[in-house]
């Protein structure tokens, strides 16, 4: 059996569908799996032992669908279900066709299912199963599952590397922080990120900070070390950079912990198992995202957990994250 999944893009969508994959394996161990996606979200899916082929979008829909068909899969399961994926999924000439249920996609699917809003588990939350769901019509029940990030013993070889350069090692008190989100609505602001900071390095001050941002931040990082005490910048290291996420991945599954803004880097940071205190955007639901296989370390919070009904990053002050923060700095760094 052949079978295609589609996640077309973003980092925590493809990261949260890999879930899909060991439970289809499991239901059919001969099959073979591809996925397809813009080849830039690829990155998340290096080392991913049940797949076994990754397709990327060609720059035109026909050039796709065309590499598609000649494949013959048998199963497709389009878990992106926009117009173009479901086009795509339809003239695949798959017999078996999964989507989600949409007034313009659903007769694209032999099997279009329509979401559930209703929480399984406090564990998984929507994020994941949604994407569990459209294992259903297979006979795949529901059960918990979590992604997973694969790493190779040559990228954790370069990750020490990578911090003896700044003359570190695994054995400091290493906190990776998600310094910025992907975009300024994701991104808690830099004036409370720098008071969160000045928290942490007073907590711990031997421990050494390790802030990731995008190339396009580097101005905005700036602006967040003029706002540090002089105390906080000797904990956090400067001009720390890593070249791509796989090496953010490696570094990070070195570090004791990772705090910060919602996103891509904290979902990495979970599915590596490193214990992860996530700041959410107002307009983003925990019920969406906050996924844990270790629920008795991870931390959520929400503007909305101590300021009831508000949707505003203003109403997040630093000093309502500051008891939770240090519980969860006693956990992670004792």
């Amino acid at each position: 059996m052949k079978i295609l999944i589609i996640q077309k893009k973003f980092m925590g969508d493809v990261l949260v569908t890999s879930t899909i994959l060991p439970l289809l394996q499991k239901k059919y161990p001969e099959a073979e799996i591809s996925f397809l996606l813009e080849e830039r979200y690829a990155q998340i899916l290096i080392g991913n032992p049940y797949i076994h082929q990754v397709i990327f979008f060609k720059d035109g829909l026909m050039d796709t669908l065309s590499e598609i068909k000649a494949q013959k899969f048998d199963l497709v399961i389009d878990l992106y279900s926009k117009l173009e994926t479901a086009a795509i999924t339809f003239f695949s000439g798959a017999g078996t066709r999964i989507g989600f249920l949409k007034k313009y996609t659903r007769f694209f699917y032999t099997h279009p299912v329509k979401r559930d809003y209703r929480i399984k588990s406090k564990n998984t939350t929507l994020g994941i199963e949604h994407r569990l769901l459209l294992l259903e019509p297979l006979g795949i029940p529901f059960q918990e599952a979590f992604p997973k990030v694969y790493l190779t013993d040559e990228e954790i070889r370069n990750a020490h590397e990578v911090l003896a350069k700044y003359g570190l090692s695994e054995n400091d008190h290493l906190i990776m922080i998600s310094t910025f989100g992907s975009s300024e609505e994701k991104t808690y602001p830099v004036e409370y990120m720098a008071e969160l900071l000045n928290y942490i390095a007073g907590y711990k001050p031997d421990a050494k900070i390790l802030c990731n941002y995008l190339p396009s931040q580097k101005k905005l990082f700036e602006d967040l070390l003029h706002l540090v005490s002089a105390e906080t910048k000797k904990s956090i290291v400067q001009q720390f950079d890593t070249k791509d996420l796989r090496e953010f991945a490696a570094v990070t599954s070195l570090c004791r912990c990772l705090i910060g803004n919602e996103g891509g880097a904290t979902n990495v940071s979970k599915a590596l198992n490193i214990p992860t205190f996530t700041i959410f955007s107002p307009h983003i639901q925990l019920s969406d995202w906050a996924w844990s296989s270790n629920p008795e370390t991870d931390q959520f919070l929400h503007v909305s957990n101590f300021v009831e009904s508000s949707h505003s990053y203003e109403d997040f002050k630093p000093l309502l994250l500051k008891n939770d923060l240090e519980q969860f700095l006693d956990k992670t760094l004792r």
